[in-house]
Formats: C-alpha cells, structure tokens, sequence
C-alpha cells in the first residue's frame, strides 16, 4: 500500500506519496509530491500516482506475468489498471469507511453465494443477520444459521489466521456446516453432481495433496494470480472433497488466493449460476477457456462492483 513520507532539507520538511512495486525481484520506487504539509484530502494525489503505477505495469507487464490466448497481455493490464484503481480508491478511505465497504461486499459475498447454493434469503435479510438487527421470526433457524457461519468463516479467510492446507480446509468446511447436520471431515461416499462423477471417496485426500501441491508449485511461474485462483477453484469443485458445501467454500477459497497475492476478491452473481455451472462443466471435460473468460469477465465486474461502492 501507498505510504506518505517525508525529506528533511535544510530543517523544513516536504512531504510526498510513495509506492514501491516489485518487479523482477527489485523494489521500483513511484512518488508524487504532496507539499510542505500533507493534504487533508489525498484523492488528487492518488489520481496522479496511480496513473505513475499503470504506466510502469504496462511498459513492465511481461517481466510480471505470462500471457496465454486467454490471459493475454491486454487482457492482463486491464485487470491490472483495475486493481490499482481499486487499491487507491480504498487507501484514500478512513478506517470506518474500508470497514463499511468490507461489510457491505461481506454481505453481498454471502447473499450470492449462498442464494447459488439455495438459499431463500433476501439480501437484506442477509444484512440483518449479519448486523444483528431484527429477523423476522418467519425465518428458518437453518438458514440464519448458514448466514452466521459463513460470516465466521468469510472473516477467517480474511484474515492472517487462516493457512491453505488440507487441516485448515477441513476445519473451516466444519465452521460453515457446523450445527446444520451435514457431516464434517472428507465424503465418505462418492458424489455424483448434474450427472457428473467427482472424485471417488476414498481418493479424496490424494487428490487434495495434488492440488495443493500444484498450487505451491505454480506460484513460481508468473501466471495472473486470477488465472491461478480460477484454476484451483474449478479443480477443487471437481474434487468436491465434501459431501455438502463444496461451492460455498471454493468461492472462499478463490477469494483466499487472490486476497494473498494483494487482489481484490471475487464476486459471482446468483443470478448468472447457470452460466457458471455451465463454464465449470466444460472446465472438467477439459475445455478451460470459457472458464477462464468467464471469470475475467466476473472479476472486471466485481472490482467495478468496489469502485462504485466507493465513489
């Protein structure tokens, strides 16, 4: 993040907004200068040093990551501007103010998720769980249970507690279900979803070592952090490791990834299901690219989601 900072010249201060970008191993220093006092309002000096960031991103884009037919280099500096628009946009917030936008988009995380996996709620029900206010008695104690337990779990990936590995998985799949009667811990029989096999029973550990392992392995080859979150998330739904509540926590889990590199999560709409069940099936017949265009497509919309919460 952005950080102000000042020179002492000749015993008077100057004041400046700096960032450092790494690249290639090496840190690139981008500043604007701020004046002999800093500013009560930073918005014009993150305008003008996000523009500084967007143009070294494009001239070092190829030293960053690779392209592919899908992840091309212009589809890449989209994604890329957009981030930076969204990492000022947030750094120029108060500390009240970023709160208010993690709970409104917490809010909206788990209305859609959930509402894709069923749900009945209303999204203002879902804010009124999660804000504590009052809930119509008519709503069944599953689902505000559901809506608790994802608020747990929504704020553990969030933050600096939660570690990928099969313990933490299996632990964080037991918050989300837990007091619903669904069995916790990895499917002890074998799923078959929309006339699909996933992976037998008793292959499930195996299969999850693999993916975890290729995600360690591909964090060292420049691919978008995007790519590789969308992978994971398709590969982690074919496994369907549990025998209920796979989508709610790969849509976390995709959101984990990307929170780590320094993105923005994720947001997959209830409203467009169809097409994302649709672009996973193809994905596990082995036709990756409508997947990946499609989450492109959701990502650009989900960080213009913020953008427009903010301004």
């Amino acid at each position: 993040m952005p950080k102000v900072y000042s020179k002492i010249i000749k015993n008077k201060p100057y004041y400046y907004l700096n960032e450092q970008i790494r690249i290639n191993g090496a840190n690139k220093k981008i500043q604007v200068y701020l004046g002999k006092n800093i500013p009560n309002d930073l918005a014009e000096y993150c305008q003008k040093l996000s523009v500084k960031e967007k143009y070294l991103i494009k001239e070092k884009l190829a030293d960053l990551f690779i392209f592919d037919s899908i992840f091309t280099k212009e589809q890449t500096c989209k994604i890329e501007n957009l981030k930076i628009e969204f990492k000022y946009k947030i750094f120029n917030l108060s500390d009240a103010k970023k709160e208010q936008l993690w709970t409104r988009y917490a809010v909206q995380f788990i209305f859609e998720s959930n509402a894709i996996e069923g749900s009945k709620l209303s999204q203002n029900e879902v804010n009124s769980i999660l804000q504590k206010k009052y809930i119509k008695k008519t709503i069944e104690r599953r689902e505000i249970k559901e809506v608790k337990n994802s608020i747990e779990v929504f704020n553990l990936i969030k933050s600096d507690k939660f570690k990928l590995n099969q313990h933490k998985i299996i632990n964080l799949h037991k918050l989300l279900v837990g007091g619903l009667g669904i069995n916790t811990g990895y499917k002890k029989v074998d799923i078959v979803v929309n006339n699909r096999n996933t992976t037998p029973a008793g292959q499930v550990r195996s299969e999850m070592n693999g993916l975890l392992n290729w995600l360690k392995g591909v964090k060292k080859n420049k691919r978008h952090p995007l790519e590789i979150a969308s992978d994971f998330h398709q590969r982690f739904e074919h496994i369907h490791p549990f025998e209920d509540g796979n989508g709610r926590i790969g849509r976390l889990l995709f959101n984990f990834i990307l929170l780590q590199y320094g993105y923005p999560p994720i947001l997959f709409l209830y409203q467009n299901r169809q097409s994302y069940f649709n672009a996973l099936s193809q994905a596990d017949d082995g036709r990756k690219n409508k997947w990946r265009w499609y989450t492109i497509k959701v990502y650009k919309n989900s960080i213009n989601w913020f953008l427009k919460e903010i301004t």
